[in-house]
C-alpha cells in the first residue's frame, strides 16, 4: 500500500501538500522528483526490502526510467532471475524489477507481471509519462488531462487539491452522480467531478510531456497458466496464496468464518504457516459467531477478535467520513475500517477473500441470474417505466423484484435488487444505468464482476486498509486463478449451491457441516445506527441541504424519521455523497 503522485510540470511543493491528504496511505518514507517535464510524488509504505535504497521515486542504473507505483508484484522474483541475466539489480525490491520490465518489453510489460498494481513510469528520453492498473482494478488510480495540464493521484482528492490550487474550477458530473444513486458507488471509469476519471483495469494510458497529449492508451492482456480438474485447481489455490505471502514485515489474514477467508486460512494451515487472524463479531450476527468459533477451533486459528456495534461505530465514523473522497453507499466500510485499525497494531499486510463471491457465485442473487443468463434488458421497458410512476406502498420494491424476474428482465432486477435508493432512484439514472450494462454486453452473472467488484468491494478494502496504514492483498483475484474459475463454469452453482465448487475445494480442508451453510455479509444495520449515531442524522438533514443547494436532484421524504426507517441504506449514501463532496472541495 503506497500513495501515488504527480502532474506534468515542475513544483515538487504543491505534489507534496496535494499528496499530505492522503500520506496514510505511506508512512514510513516520502520522496519526490522534478524536472521541467514532470513532478513525481510517493508515499511509501514499506512491505518488500523496507531499506530506504527501495524508495520511490525509483529509477534504473543508466537514471532515465522512473516508478512511483502502489501494489505488490506477486512473480518479481521469477523476474528478477531472468532479467538479471541483463539488468544489474541494487535492490531486493518488486520496485526494482518494474524499471527493467519496462527497458526490456515497454508497454508490454503488463503481458509479464503478475499482481496488483496502479503505476506511473516516466521514460525521461522519449519525455513520455505511461499510466498502469492491474488486471482487476485492485489498487486504485485517476489523472485529470484538460487543456495542457495533467496530474494523476491514488485518490480523487489529491487531483482536487492541485486543481484548486491552479484555479481550475471543478464541476460535478451530475450523470456520474445520477449512476452512483442507481448503483450506489460509481463504475469506472467516471468519478463524481468532470474531467477526472479513473484508469479503467487492466489497461494504459501513454501521455507525450511535450505535446502535452494522450497519445494512446487501451486494455492489455496476460498470459495465464491454464489447468483443468479440481486437484491441479486446488494446487493452484494454494500456490497463489502463499505467493501473496511475500513480504518483509509481519502478514495477517482477515478471518470471518466465511468460505473464502477459510479457505485461505486452511490453506495456510495445511502448510503449518500460523498467521494472526483478526475478525469482527458484529452485535446482531450470531449465527457466524458460532461458525467463526466452530471453524477457528477445526484449524487451530487463535483470531483475534473484536466486537462491532454502536460504541465502535462511533469511534471509527468521523475517522472515515473525514477521509472519504469517493462516495459508496457500503456501509461495511466501518467494521472492516475497524478491524484494519486493530491488524495494524501487530501486521502490515492482511490476506482478504474478496472475489470468491463474485467469480465463483456465492450470492443468493446468482441463482436468480443464473437462469437469465442469456437475456439481454439494456432497453427501458413498459415494466421499468411501470416501476417509477407507480406510487410508493410497502411491498412495491419485492413485487416489481418479482415481476422482472418472472419477465425475464436481469439487469432492471439486478438494478432494483441492488440499488441503495430502490424506487427513490431516477428514471434518468436508470436509463444511464443500461447503457453502461449495454457498453459491456455482459451475461447477468457477470454483473458483480464487473461492477460490484471493482467500484465497490475493491474500493472499500483499499481504502479501509490504506486508511489504517496497512496493506489489503486479495489472492482469490490472482489473474491465474480467476482465468481458470472459466473451466469449472458449469460446476459453480451445482445442485442450486452457491459457490458449490469453491465448496466442494474447501470440503477438502474442512468437514462439510462447516461449509455448506448461508452466510450473512459484513454490513451493518443501518437503520439501528441511524437511531443511536450521535452523528447520523444530522450528517443526513445537512446532506439534504447541501446537495439542493448545489442543484443535485435526489429523492427524499420529508419526514425524515420514516425516510431513515425505510430508506437507511440510501440515507448513508446521501451522506457518503455530501462528505466526499465537502473532502474534495476543502483544504487538506
Amino acid at each position: 500500500m503506497c500513495g501515488i503522485i504527480g502532474i506534468n510540470e515542475k513544483n515538487t511543493q504543491l505534489v507534496k501538500e496535494a499528496s499530505s491528504g492522503f500520506s496514510y496511505r505511506g508512512p514510513d518514507a516520502y520522496a519526490d522528483y522534478a524536472d521541467s517535464y514532470v513532478t513525481l510524488g510517493h508515499h511509501r509504505l514499506s512491505v518488500i526490502d523496507t531499506d530506504h535504497r527501495s524508495d520511490q521515486p525509483f529509477w534504473d542504473d543508466k537514471k532515465e526510467i522512473s516508478v512511483v507505483y502502489n501494489g505488490e508484484i506477486y512473480n518479481f522474483k521469477k523476474l528478477r532471475s531472468n532479467l538479471s541475466e541483463k539488468y544489474n539489480f541494487r535492490t531486493t525490491s518488486d520496485t526494482e524489477v518494474l524499471v527493467y520490465a519496462y527497458r526490456e518489453w515497454g508497454v508490454k510489460m503488463t503481458e509479464h507481471i503478475q499482481g496488483m498494481f496502479a503505476l506511473a513510469l516516466y521514460d525521461s528520453n522519449k519525455k513520455r509519462l505511461f499510466l498502469m492498473r492491474d488486471h482487476r482494478g485492485i489498487k486504485p488510480l485517476y489523472y485529470y488531462a484538460k487543456d495542457g495540464f495533467f496530474a494523476f493521484a491514488s485518490e480523487i482528492k489529491g487531483i482536487t487539491y492541485i486543481l484548486r490550487n491552479k484555479g481550475v474550477n471543478l464541476e460535478l458530473n451530475k450523470d456520474a452522480i445520477d449512476l452512483y444513486v442507481t448503483f450506489g458507488y460509481i463504475p469506472s471509469p467516471y468519478t463524481m467531478y468532470k474531467d477526472i476519471h479513473k484508469l479503467p483495469k487492466a489497461s494504459y494510458l501513454e501521455y507525450d510531456l511535450r505535446d502535452n497529449v494522450i497519445v494512446s492508451s487501451g486494455e492489455y492482456n496476460i498470459p495465464y497458466k491454464k489447468i483443468t480438474g479440481i486437484g491441479d485447481f486446488q494446487k493452484l489455490l494454494e500456490e497463489k496464496v502463499l505467493a501473496h505471502l511475500a513480504a518483509d514485515v509481519p502478514v495477517g489474514v482477515f478471518f470471518s468464518g466465511g468460505t473464502d477467508s477459510s479457505l485461505i486460512a486452511a490453506i495456510l494451515h495445511k502448510h503449518n504457516i500460523n498467521l494472526e487472524t483478526f475478525s469482527v463479531d458484529i452485535n446482531y450476527k450470531t449465527d457466524d459467531a458460532h461458525y467463526f468459533k466452530k471453524i477457528s477451533e477445526h484449524l487451530g486459528i487463535k483470531s483475534h477478535s473484536y466486537s462491532f456495534g454502536i460504541k465502535e461505530f462511533e469511534e471509527v465514523y468521523k475517522e472515515v467520513m473525514d477521509k472519504i473522497d469517493e462516495p459508496t453507499s457500503d456501509n461495511s466500510i466501518f467494521p472492516t475500517y475497524f478491524v484494519s485499525k486493530k491488524a495494524s497494531e501487530k501486521v502490515k499486510v492482511v490476506l482478504s477473500g474478496e472475489g470468491g463471491d463474485e467469480f465463483f457465485y456465492g450470492y443468493p442473487r446468482s441463482l436468480v441470474l443464473n437462469n437469465l443468463n442469456e437475456r439481454a434488458d439494456y432497453r427501458i421497458s413498459l415494466f421499468d417505466i411501470l416501476f417509477f410512476i407507480t406510487p410508493s406502498f410497502t411491498l412495491k420494491n419485492h413485487i416489481f423484484q418479482k415481476l422482472f424476474v418472472l419477465f425475464k428482465k436481469p439487469v432492471s432486477y439486478y438494478l432494483l435488487h441492488m440499488s441503495p435508493a430502490r424506487d427513490k432512484a431516477t428514471l434518468r439514472g436508470w436509463i444511464k444505468a443500461k447503457k453502461e450494462f449495454q457498453k459491456r454486453s455482459l451475461k447477468p452473472l457477470a454483473f458483480d464482476q464487473e461492477f460490484y467488484l471493482e467500484d465497490d468491494l475493491l474500493r472499500k478494502i483499499d481504502l479501509a486498509t490504506s486508511y489504517a496504514s496497512i496493506e489489503g492483498r486479495v489472492p482469490l483475484l490472482d489473474i491465474d486463478i480467476i482465468k481458470n474459475a472459466d473451466y469449472f463454469e458449469d460446476e459453480k452453482l451445482a445442485g442450486g449451491v452457491l459457490k458449490a465448487f469453491l465448496k466442494k475445494v474447501l470440503s477438502q480442508y474442512l468437514p462439510k457441516e462447516l461449509v455448506y451453510r448461508s452466510k450473512s455479509g459484513f454490513g451493518v444495520n443501518m437503520a439501528t445506527f441511524f437511531k443511536e449515531s450521535a452523528y447520523l442524522k444530522s450528517d443526513l438533514l445537512k446532506a439534504i441541504e447541501f446537495l439542493n443547494e448545489r442543484g443535485i436532484s435526489v429523492k427524499y421524504m420529508k419526514n425524515t424519521s420514516a425516510f431513515i426507517e425505510k430508506y437507511p441504506n440510501y440515507c448513508f449514501s446521501l451522506v457518503c455523497l455530501y462528505r466526499a463532496i465537502l473532502n474534495n472541495e476543502s483544504n487538506i
